[in-house]
């Protein structure tokens, strides 16, 4: 009788941990969002895109200092010798010019 107790138990337990596991897997996944939503460019992340955009060599990527949202001005090199200054939005990851 007690074994049959104790085996009822253990049923009960292990069926509330499967039951419990996607919903543990579904939050993780969630907050998992969340941090990758509010990841910033990094300065190397920037200076990445601008190489893909533009045509040359990136001379040097700095971060604006500002009130406005966080940006990087990167320095390029464009072929034929003209120096052109592209920004990066840090939290969008978006390229633009003055």
């Amino acid at each position: 009788m007690r074994y049959v107790v104790i085996k009822q138990g253990l049923l009960i337990v292990l069926l509330l941990l499967i039951v419990d596991i996607p919903a543990a897997w579904s939050a993780r996944s969630d907050h998992s969002v969340i941090l990758l939503a509010k990841a910033e460019f990094t300065i190397e992340r920037a200076m990445k895109r601008v190489k893909k955009q533009y045509p040359g060599k990136v001379l040097k990527a700095e971060e604006i200092k500002s009130k406005g949202p966080k940006v990087f001005k990167v320095k390029v090199l464009m072929p034929g010798g003209r120096v052109k200054n592209v920004f990066v939005d840090a939290e969008t990851g978006d390229v633009f010019e003055p």
